[in-house]
């Protein structure tokens, strides 16, 4: 038990660092985000007379909720905002507006660029100083074709703004993956015995719950070994285990899709059924029939033989009724059945 306690914090442990990764490389993406809109969308704006190119709608909903579907969102705004921003700057050196504006939009852009170290500044600077030396030429033809060259220099800079923007939210979704994985296994552990495999108390609990918010009728079954004890003391703790191990797998064979069976403790197990009382009763009889009998116990030497015996108490749970309740009342059950027993 111990073991699996340390186990249990080294994976929580190891979900915080990824967390705090996680909100780390969200709280880059956001202000990349922003980034754009300040240095490059605003910038445009001013110069074309046009209204700017926003993406608050993408950062909005990722600071909500950054799950899979809003990277995606964002991905495929900033991809639309990208490739609009580019038809305008492409606009601008067709002609609309004068070169030496559009040196002084670059010339903004870079410089924002480059306070924040961004890897394509210096392929922005290139452009800027190729369109500076097409400014200075005087033969038509060559001063246009100089102008479609940094034209393209500038798509493929957009081109590979995509891609980055691409890679950065598949990295988000590689490690947002890897954080619901590890969260899920962790609520696994959480939820389930570690001797048996099967539901335990925290698990169950919940779910009688969920079934008593949600109006549905429903029997608990409380389940006791006979005879545990003085198997558990002839044989040693090892055969307890096998044989609590070896119960819980016939106990789980003989479950339906949506009942739930769980270990309460010790040598207590309770099953859930989601039926009413008449055909719980029936469902009781035939688990009695499968659980009880000789059980195989593979030890280390030999195999020991044992013969098992198990009580039941079944109780349906009625309106108004909270689950401690009902689980209560339905180990009443059991007890008096087991009073009633021949010594």
């Amino acid at each position: 038990m111990a073991h699996d306690m340390v186990s249990l914090r080294d994976s929580l442990n190891s979900l915080d660092r990824q967390d705090a990764l996680f909100q780390a490389a969200l709280k880059c993406y956001l202000e990349a985000l922003s980034g754009v809109e300040e240095h490059v969308f605003q910038q445009c704006a001013v110069k074309l007379g046009e209204p700017p190119l926003t993406l608050a709608s993408e950062r909005q909903r990722l600071m909500k909720a950054p799950d899979d579907a809003n990277l995606e969102y964002a991905r495929n705004g900033l991809d639309a905002s990208l490739r609009t921003a580019s038809d305008r700057i492409q606009r601008q050196l067709a002609g609309r507006v004068e070169l030496a504006e559009v040196l002084k939009l670059l010339e903004q852009t870079t410089s924002s660029m480059v306070r924040r170290g961004d890897a394509s500044a210096n392929r922005f600077i290139g452009v800027k100083q190729g369109l500076e030396t097409a400014a200075a030429l005087e033969n038509v033809a060559e001063f246009r074709g100089r102008i479609l060259q940094q034209v393209g220099e500038l798509g493929r800079l957009v081109e590979q703004m995509q891609e980055e923007n691409r890679q950065l939210v598949e990295e988000l979704d590689h490690e947002m993956c890897h954080y619901r994985r590890k969260l899920d296994e962790a609520e696994e552990m959480a939820n389930r015995d570690t001797l048996t495999g099967l539901a335990n108390r925290r698990l169950l609990e919940q779910r009688v719950r969920a079934l008593i918010d949600g109006g549905g009728g429903f029997c608990l079954v409380m389940i006791d070994l006979e005879r545990f004890k003085m198997i558990n003391d002839h044989y040693g703790h090892l055969a307890g285990d096998e044989l609590l191990r070896a119960f819980a797998a016939r106990l789980k064979g003989s479950m339906r899709s949506d009942d739930t069976s769980a270990r309460w403790g010790g040598d207590e197990f309770v099953v859930l059924l989601p039926c009413a009382l008449r055909d719980a009763m029936k469902r009781s009889q035939m688990l009695e029939q499968t659980l009880c009998g000789e059980y195989v116990l593979k030890m280390e030497s030999r195999n020991v033989r044992v013969n098992l015996g198990i009580s039941l108490g079944v109780a349906e749970h009625k309106p108004g009724e909270t689950a401690d309740q009902l689980l209560a009342r339905a180990d009443s059950v059991l007890y008096a059945r087991k009073d009633r027993r021949p010594a």
